[in-house]
This record gives structure tokens, C-alpha cells and sequence, in this order.
């Protein structure tokens, strides 16, 4: 089993995630968890291919071509990582966050090319685990040969295109989700960007965008209010910038 090289490393150079950088609340990840398949990776990037090789993928169209339409049609199911993002736009726009509301933003709203919301990774390829690397035994490119390789690479200018979007786009909110790469989040950013610890969670502020590093959705014994309360927190913090203004 064997992936296209050439259609690999423009994957690797140009995909970055879903829903559009217009949308006011981004949100960044490490990378895309699963990946453990070589039919589904391979699968994923030949959908990439047919959807026109884009940055950002609108989400509903990318999973219905994968075939994984249970997070958008009835019965919905809830993807862990995006309902706990919905509940942090949900809270902070004072809306109700039930079960059923997070799945009604998930299937209309969420990673949408004509939405309010950018999903992206720091890094391209899927991945269970940090520990799991497949990519070397499906692939012949010398940036795939183990992991370290793999970051060395990518990290530095992925990174920079991430922080250079951000400058372009001006979004109202960015969350980084993860604490584990804080170092990673702070660097995108960069220097000018002071952040102080606040309600479990990072804080700062520059030329109009609010950043916040949190816990990983998928975080061991998270719970549901944690990511509401970040919401609470971003309001509250937007209107007291409001007020002093």
C-alpha cells in the first residue's frame, strides 16, 4: 500500500482545514486525530483532490464525500472535539448549549465556507495518537521518514502562514485548544501578544483579536462547562473592552 507522493506533499503544503478565514471565531488544533487506516488517509486525501485541492475544505461537503455523514444528518451524532468548540461560540453569544443546540450549530453552521467559523491544524495529516506514525511505510518522501522529521519540516512555516492569516483576517476570536503546545501557540502569535492566566485558561490580546489557549476537547475528565465558561470569558472580557473604549 502505497500513497500518491505528488498529491501527498500538496496536501501537505496546502491543506490547513475548514470553513472560511472571513469567519469572527477560529479555532487551531495540532492535527487531526484517526489516520490509523491507510484507506481512510488515502480516502481523505483523494476527496481533497476531487473538492479542487483548497486550504480550508467546507466540512459537510468534505464528510458527506467520505462518507461519514453521521455528524450531519439525522440521527446526529456529536463529534467530541467540535461539540466542545460549538459550546464556547454557543456560551459566548449567550445561546443555549443543550445537547440539541450544539448539534443543530455542528450540522448548519460549523466549518462551513459561508460561515462564522475556521477550523484549522498546525499540522496536515491525520494521526491517532503521538506515538503512532504510519506515514513512513505509505509514503517515500524523506519528510515522512519518522515524526521528528515530519515536525522539523512543517512546524516553522506552517506556523508562519497560520500567523499570517490571522494578521490578514483580523478574526474577533482565536482559541488554540491544547496546553500540552502552548510554546507552539505563543510563538504563531508571537512576542507582542502578552497572555495572563485566567479561568483555566490563557488570555491575550492584539490589534482587535482576542487569543485564548485552552484544554484539548478531548482531554481526559473534561467537562462540558469547562468550554462554556471559556465562552462566558470571552464575553465578559470583549465587553469590558468595550466599555474602556
Amino acid at each position: 500500500m502505497h500513497l500518491d507522493d505528488s498529491l501527498l506533499d500538496q496536501f501537505i503544503h496546502t491543506f490547513y482545514g475548514s470553513g472560511t478565514y472571513s469567519g469572527k471565531y477560529w479555532f487551531v488544533g495540532i492535527e487531526q486525530g484517526g489516520g490509523d487506516s491507510f484507506n481512510e488517509v488515502s480516502k481523505r486525501i483523494s476527496v481533497w483532490q476531487e473538492l479542487g485541492k483548497q486550504e480550508l475544505d467546507d466540512i459537510v461537503e468534505f464528510h458527506l464525500q467520505i462518507n461519514m455523514d453521521k455528524y450531519f444528518s439525522d440521527p446526529i451524532k456529536t463529534q467530541k472535539t467540535w461539540g466542545q468548540l460549538i459550546r464556547i461560540i454557543l456560551s459566548f453569544q449567550g445561546k443555549s448549549t443543550t445537547a440539541s443546540d450544539v448539534k443543530t450549530y455542528q450540522r448548519d453552521l460549523l466549518g462551513r465556507k459561508n460561515g462564522e467559523t475556521c477550523l484549522l491544524e498546525l499540522l496536515p495529516l491525520q494521526s491517532p495518537n503521538l506515538s503512532t506514525w504510519h506515514y513512513d511505510q505509505w509514503s517515500d518522501l524523506d519528510i515522512l521518514k519518522d515524526r521528528a522529521a515530519y515536525n522539523e519540516f512543517c512546524l516553522p512555516w506552517r506556523s508562519e502562514h497560520i500567523r499570517s492569516q490571522i494578521l490578514t483576517y483580523r478574526p474577533k476570536v482565536v482559541v488554540f485548544y491544547s496546553y500540552s503546545y502552548r510554546y507552539l501557540w505563543m510563538q504563531i502569535v508571537g512576542p507582542e501578544v502578552h497572555f495572563t492566566e485566567e479561568s483555566n485558561s490563557w488570555i491575550g490580546q492584539s490589534k482587535g483579536t482576542l487569543y485564548l489557549i485552552t484544554k484539548h476537547p478531548a482531554m481526559r475528565g473534561i467537562k462540558n462547562s469547562y468550554f462554556e465558561s471559556i465562552g462566558t470569558v470571552i464575553r465578559a472580557y470583549l465587553q469590558r473592552e468595550n466599555a474602556n473604549a
